[in-house]
């Protein structure tokens, strides 16, 4: 998950203010005087790897500004940031240019100036991606910095960040899986939310799957997964809407159980939801029979 919204002050603030700002008695260190800090909330020197959905019209992406503090805020906290070439640039020369700036042309703000709510931490800079004009020939990188925090301190180490932008597919995302396994007769219930990720097919941005068309998800239950370590790939034929549920050759246990269809696999594209019906032979030479149905759980905004 997410670092903690504490973890992030004590990280960023210890870094900015240093010693100096921090009491110290026999047996605790007290950080009373260690003020607020504006950050990304996934900022700092590492590359964010934005997967974006390929669909006809812009994709909202979002990046986070966060308060960090233990307290929220208690007043509302405008924030403006920026696109961050300086940074951008130096960091593209010591890897050898092997990053694209993403084009101003390829995505659109109404607005750089996001605002953190009183008794929020949080504020979203959405970024409207046209998906269409990103390819696999390119690592695109949108380079974010702080530049106004309404008289806050600004982050050192997370006051700036990078995005790689990457065209995923519309079948990405966060879903609540209903349905149940059999097991010689013994019926396990399946209620638990699972996100499918992109299974990138670029070798150059990834492990080098094959299918566009193609998620990564947990298999069954959690006993089916952790006990067999089985991850599914769920690939979606785009013409007929139909699912083939196979075996990922890379995520879970080193030991692949291979999946495969047992009846109707099918996609809905209208409401988002996967309607699976697959199987595995078991440690004991049993057919574990699994039905499950995924439905999208949108994002909030």
């Amino acid at each position: 998950m997410r670092k903690t919204i504490l973890l992030s002050m004590l990280v960023a603030g210890v870094a900015v203010f240093g010693g100096a700002c921090v009491k110290t008695a026999p047996g605790y260190t007290n950080f009373s005087d260690i003020q607020p800090i504006i950050e990304l909330f996934t900022g700092g020197p590492s590359v964010n790897l934005g997967y974006v959905a390929t669909q006809s019209a812009p994709t909202d992406y979002i990046i986070e500004v966060n308060l960090a503090s233990p307290d929220s805020a208690s007043k509302p906290i405008p924030v403006t940031l920026a696109v961050d070439t300086a940074d951008f640039n130096e960091m593209n020369d010591s890897l050898g240019d092997i990053y694209t700036l993403l084009p101003a042309s390829f995505y659109t703000v109404e607005s750089w100036t996001v605002t953190i709510a009183k008794g929020q931490h949080l504020a979203s800079l959405h970024v409207e991606v046209n998906s269409s004009l990103l390819d696999s020939n390119h690592q695109y990188i949108l380079p974010l910095r702080i530049t106004n925090a309404s008289g806050y301190t600004i982050s050192g180490n997370f006051g700036n960040g990078y995005w790689q932008m990457i065209a995923a597919n519309p079948y990405v995302g966060l879903y609540q899986s209903v349905g149940y396994k059999t097991d010689v007769g013994v019926i396990t219930t399946i209620n638990q939310q699972k996100y499918l990720y992109f299974a990138d097919p670029n070798p150059a941005l990834g492990l080098g799957y094959v299918g566009r068309n193609t998620v990564i998800g947990q298999a069954g239950d959690d006993v089916t997964y952790i006990d067999y370590g089985i991850a599914m790939d769920l690939t979606v034929d785009p013409v007929s809407d139909t699912v083939t549920v196979t075996s990922d050759p890379n995520q879970g246990a080193r030991g692949k159980i291979p999946l495969f269809n047992n009846g109707t696999c099918v996609y809905d594209p209208v409401n988002k939801v996967f309607t699976l019906n697959y199987a595995y032979v078991n440690a004991y030479g049993n057919t574990d029979s699994i039905h499950e149905v995924l439905t999208w759980i949108p994002l909030p905004q």
